[in-house]
């Protein structure tokens, strides 16, 4: 039974319009593009076109008529700006694919008419031997000063029968979270972001994943769009020639790996950060998957650079970084984090000319959030990673991660120039519902006879013998699990009969596994790798009361405070039950 709670919050401190239809009322943040291929391009709106240009366009405002002056357009490679006719005009490289804009935060976000996904891209293929027109019809409104981010990691569908859980599971959550803050006058504006990895070497279920996404539509009439970013297991191992080649099939069916746009005062940027290297075959419905390294190519952080340095005022801006890798600590070498050598203090670097800087990561299928503290922002505060866990927690194993967290979402809400708060929220359980609590002293065996301990340091299981680590430090204690926690701004505190006794202590990464869910996957799931004994990130807070036996302890309960760093909310979540089996898994 889940009893966890949440108890307080405080605060302490465009669209493209098909060109030859008119704005259909139902949908008013338009969607689509189009030009006639007989449509002259010598002269565009009282602008000559030049002699060599191969992507040309028109970008007018929805409302006037006009031609909209200054309009950031790329091909991926490099920037370009509308004339004061509204016209744009470039020689694109030989290997673009789509022509699109960096919406600002001025005009509507475009919109397919039959998806409601974003479409700020072209749809036409791109044929880098003659002059292709493109035009955007933007439609103008006010600044979104308040609006909200869903942040949504790995989906990694590979069958029909994840996806008909990601679509009944995952997205009406989504749907309910939204609804219910809309009543409650929060979560304004909001915008979903996928971070990578739709699906598991599947590429042939992105129609139906797609498809999940589509018309979704909340209760006040509105739209909730997601934008896509693409992970290492949405690179098409049945296209083995390159990189380039194996992200085709995806821009197909998405549009651009590496993009921008503008919300409120906030610059938003979805890049590729997966490098891939050779395949090798595997279980999957494509027979192969894409190794990989985290990072960016060159022309990749050149683009990168040009982007952020476009923007104005950063130093009164929030930037959002999203990705498929982390970037945590960085790398020298493998696919777990951001290759060092890959432009990696670099990027970091540009990020904190903000005022915020906020880096959003999936791919690990754990909750995990790193502060770069080497890398402060004009703010005050250092640049704030958060990896999300999985939209499909363990492989659709079950309703967790490998850490235990709960299979879900984040929400995040920003006002002016701040993130102002976050919650991870499960598909299937309470926003406040934050963490768990055990008794450090508690043994677990399953079905296959394996024995688990808290307070023992190496606990083994498996046929493959696979070691699963506690810590000495649980014994005769109560351990807590804050599913989302970081080790700088949250405190937790055990009270008993309503009055304070004592303060846990955070348990180092590395100091522990979840031992709980370890002996699930283990005795009861069948698992035999070290995936499933994850200590990467600790979220383990410990305290020995007086009679050194938890279970014993009677009308305790464990609050956990969260303080957001750049607004100075507090959020305060508790729980004053021992989860002793395995039914919240």
């Amino acid at each position: 039974m889940k009893t966890c709670r949440f108890v307080s919050s405080v605060l302490l401190v465009a669209a493209f319009v098909f060109s030859c239809d008119p704005v259909n009322p139902d949908n008013p943040g338009g969607g689509g593009q189009t030009t006639p291929d007989d449509q002259r391009v010598d002269v565009i709106n009282g602008t000559n076109i030049e002699e060599g240009m191969t992507a040309v366009g028109l970008v007018s405002d929805a409302s006037t008529g006009k031609g909209i002056a200054g309009i950031p357009v790329t091909d991926g490679y490099a920037y370009y700006t509308t004339d004061a006719n509204g016209v744009y005009q470039f020689s694109a490289n030989r290997y673009t694919r789509k022509i699109y804009l960096s919406v600002p935060a001025n005009y509507a976000i475009p919109l397919d008419p039959d998806t409601h996904l974003p479409l700020f891209y072209s749809t036409k293929t791109f044929d880098k031997n003659k002059v292709n027109r493109n035009d955007f019809v933007l439609t103008p409104q006010a600044v979104e000063d308040k609006f909200t981010l869903i942040m949504i990691g790995d989906p990694q569908c590979q069958n029909t029968s994840q996806i008909n859980r990601y679509s009944t599971e995952t997205v009406p959550s989504m749907l309910s979270t939204l609804n219910q803050g809309a009543a409650e006058g929060r979560y304004p504006n909001p915008y979903g972001i996928t971070l990578g990895d739709i699906t598991f070497d599947s590429t042939e279920l992105w129609g139906g994943m797609k498809k999940t996404m589509s018309n979704l539509k909340l209760n006040n009439g509105n739209w909730f769009p997601i934008f896509q970013c693409i992970g290492n297991h949405d690179h098409n191992s049945l296209e083995q020639n390159s990189d380039y080649d194996a992200t085709g099939k995806y821009v197909e069916t998405f549009g651009p790996t590496d993009y921008s746009f503008d919300r409120g005062q906030a610059h938003i940027v979805v890049m590729d950060d997966i490098q891939c290297t050779k395949v090798s075959s595997n279980s999957s419905p494509n027979r192969y998957t894409w190794g990989y390294n985290g990072g960016f190519t060159k022309i990749q952080y050149n683009w990168f650079k040009e982007d952020i340095d476009r923007v104005a005022d950063k130093a009164n801006k929030i930037v959002v970084l999203c990705m498929h890798i982390p970037m945590r600590a960085g790398a020298t070498s493998g696919g777990s984090s951001f290759n060092t050598d890959a432009f990696y203090k670099e990027v970091l670097t540009l990020l904190k000319g903000f005022k915020e800087a906020h880096i959003m990561i999936g791919h690990t299928h754990y909750q995990q959030n790193y502060i770069h503290t080497s890398y402060v922002c004009r703010g005050g505060k250092p640049i704030y990673e958060h990896v999300h866990g999985a939209a499909c927690g363990g492989w659709w194993s079950c309703e967790s991660n490998v850490t235990g967290a709960p299979n879900g979402y984040t929400v995040y809400e920003i006002d002016g120039n701040t993130v102002t708060n976050w919650v991870l929220t499960g598909s299937k359980t309470d926003p406040g519902y934050q963490l768990r609590v055990y008794d450090g002293d508690q043994i677990y065996t399953g079905s296959r006879g394996y024995e688990y301990a808290w307070n023992r340091s190496s606990n083994v299981g498996g046929s493959s013998n696979i070691t699963a680590k506690g810590n000495a430090s649980f014994k005769n204690a109560f351990v807590a699990e804050v599913f989302n926690d970081d080790d700088a701004n949250w405190k937790l505190e055990m009270f008993q009969n309503g009055t304070k006794i004592g303060d846990f202590k955070r348990l180092a990464n590395g100091g522990s596994c979840n031992i709980c869910i370890t002996s699930y996957f283990f005795n009861e799931l069948g698992k035999n790798t070290d995936t499933w004994v994850n200590k990467t990130a600790s979220h383990y807070w410990y305290f020995v009361p007086a009679s050194k036996k938890p279970s014993s302890e009677k009308n305790w309960e464990v609050r956990a405070t969260q303080t957001i760093p750049g607004s100075g909310k507090t959020n305060v979540y508790a729980c004053g039950v021992l989860t002793t089996d395995y039914s919240e898994f």
